[in-house]
């Protein structure tokens, strides 16, 4: 499984990000996706092995950003109706889409 340090270090460098990111569910995606994009860019080692693996990796990122979230986001996070499984869906809706892009890029 991937380092998760290097996740929580990107994360909290990010984090105003995130803290910003107030109005809306949709909003809140897109900063995730954001930040998810930049570590798939960071550490391509970490997602370019099994898909069992890449599972594990985009499931760790997800959750360190649950975690590591301040007051504030779990306030804007209660109120919006987010959860754990909507930042998880939402990196592997990133890596996805970063695939695709490298994908096609290459092509």
């Amino acid at each position: 499984m991937a380092p998760y340090r290097n996740h929580f270090c990107f994360t909290r460098v990010n984090q105003k990000i995130l803290t910003m990111a107030k109005q809306s569910k949709d909003t809140v995606k897109q900063e995730i996706q954001v930040l998810a994009i930049g570590n798939y860019k960071s550490y391509p080692d970490d997602y370019e092995v099994a898909p069992a693996t890449v599972s594990q990796n985009i499931q760790s990122l997800a959750k360190g950003y649950w975690d590591s979230r301040e007051y504030k986001e779990v306030e804007r996070d209660e109120r919006l109706g987010i959860h754990l499984e909507d930042y998880q869906h939402w990196t592997k809706e990133a890596y996805d889409a970063f695939m695709k892009s490298n994908q096609q890029s290459m092509n």
